[in-house]
């Protein structure tokens, strides 16, 4: 049966009915979703705007007392947990002229397809990592000003970690009923509470604050000294420094800091993923770290023909799969960054991330991370639904007919094709839409006192 779609041009709607455009789509998608690959894809039943707040049990202490004969045991209760998610609608255009060339209508129209899956790629794979990374780097700033004696409040290089507490298994703002426990890396200041804070620009939630403290300063607090949040997700600093600015270029990655990084997983009983082995994401550079590295050298010293070495590629190893992702947060791969003060004036903040990407003597910060099971969902909204009776609804990766126009989703990612609506009907369409929230789950009724546990990440150079 003829697939007849009124407007579009019959080169077009022959490749539709070849499903040639589907593939092209799909292609450029696939390898660039390295981070949206470690999220659980769930199906959301939400509307856009809403917040839903998901619960997450803790555990039942460990009953090793023996029972007194004749008595029952007595009833036991366990604690819960929330973490949430909010339902956004993302999505990008591209426009076909389709007189522009007579002669390559359908390699421009699969040109501009190709474009616009790429970008749909990125960008869910840009979302995805910026969740995770914003979670995993949580709890963790910098002094902006210089903290006086006696002073209620100080600035920060980000609010990421300070704004929200669970209370009494409940997401809660900061409060002086609801406060964060810190510690400072300056000598001399004891630790204090977070109990409000203000953003410096309200569209950057992740980024410049001003912390209200529980109790005044003590000491004048320096300015790029650091600020910890107990709940704060435990990073891995290769060198041990207690902020940023103590990584140096000798500070590279090696084998024995995935095993630590795994061993923490481990001892917090964060399954692995469901391949049976924790995901390490580490860029090119810190591939050739590794390679480098006199332990991982010595496990290849008799075996110069290996697959590692053959292909430049770590593979399996120390129970993790090596991930090589060119999309870690830095310099090249953020959106914005807000110059941070500091001696060396080479401090750059990523407020996506609400993290450093560069240190006060400008060294670039490399970010390996580590994952486990769970470390993030996909809550994405079936965006079938938005078809109405005008439409014909189709199934996932699969063309439809919709008004004036087609439809295919793939990947649970709507893709459109609609027709010409100019009054000449020469610009042809094409738009993604992906509706949903990338949330990373918390732990903080287990282990440490950290809030996020399911993933680490380390810091070099």
């Amino acid at each position: 049966m003829a697939l007849i779609i009124p407007g579009i041009p019959g080169s077009i709607q022959n490749l539709a009915q070849e499903r040639t455009l589907e593939r092209v789509f799909n292609d450029a998608l696939f390898p660039r979703q390295l981070f949206r690959m470690e999220a659980t894809p769930e199906v959301w039943q939400a509307n856009l705007g809403e917040q839903a707040v998901f619960t997450r049990t803790g555990l039942i202490a460990p009953a090793i007392t023996a029972l007194v004969p004749g008595q029952d045991p007595s009833p036991q209760s366990y604690d819960t947990e929330q973490w949430d998610a909010v339902a956004s609608q993302f999505g990008n255009t591209i426009d076909t002229h389709m007189p522009s060339s007579n002669v390559a209508l359908a390699s421009l129209f699969l040109r501009n397809t190709q474009t616009l899956g790429m970008n749909a790629g990125q960008t869910l794979d840009r979302i995805s990592r910026n969740r995770l990374f914003t979670s995993y780097l949580s709890g963790e700033c910098s002094v902006r000003i210089v903290g006086s004696i006696g002073a209620s409040t100080i600035a920060v290089s980000s609010a990421n970690g300070f704004t929200q507490q669970l209370n009494a298994g409940r997401i809660s703002p900061v409060s002086t009923l609801n406060p964060i426990p810190i510690t400072f890396t300056a000598v001399g200041e004891p630790a204090n509470t977070v109990v409000s804070f203000s953003l410096v620009d309200p569209s950057q939630p992740f980024g410049p604050a001003v912390l209200v403290l529980g109790t005044p300063l003590t000491t004048a607090v320096v300015v790029r000294s650091g600020i910890l949040a107990a709940t704060r997700a435990r990073r891995l600093r290769i060198g041990g420094a207690s902020t940023v600015d103590g990584l140096s270029s000798a500070n590279i990655l090696t084998l024995n800091d995935v095993i630590s990084a795994v061993s923490r997983l481990r001892d917090l009983n964060v399954a692995p993923h469901a391949d049976g082995r924790y995901h390490v994401h580490l860029s090119a550079q810190a591939e050739a770290q590794i390679f480098r590295d006199n332990q991982w050298q010595r496990l290849h010293q008799s075996m110069p023909d290996s697959y590692a070495y053959k292909e430049l590629a770590i593979g399996e190893a120390v129970g993790c799969i090596f991930f090589r992702n060119t999309q870690d947060p830095n310099d090249t791969t953020v959106n914005s960054k807000i110059s941070l003060p500091g001696i060396g004036g080479g401090a750059f903040l990523a407020p996506e991330i609400g993290s450093e990407i560069t240190t006060e003597a400008g060294l670039a910060i490399r970010r390996t991370i580590v994952t486990g099971g769970g470390v993030l969902y996909e809550k994405f909204l079936d965006e079938g639904a938005y078809i109405t009776e005008a439409g014909v609804t189709g199934k996932i990766g699969e063309f439809s007919i919709v008004n004036n126009g087609a439809q295919v989703m793939t990947n649970r990612i709507r893709f459109i094709i609609r027709a010409p609506l100019d009054r000449l009907q020469q610009v042809l369409s094409q738009t993604w839409s992906w509706s949903g929230d990338f949330p990373a789950p918390s732990d903080a009724l287990t282990g440490d006192s950290a809030r996020f546990k399911r993933a680490v990440v380390i810091e070099h150079a």
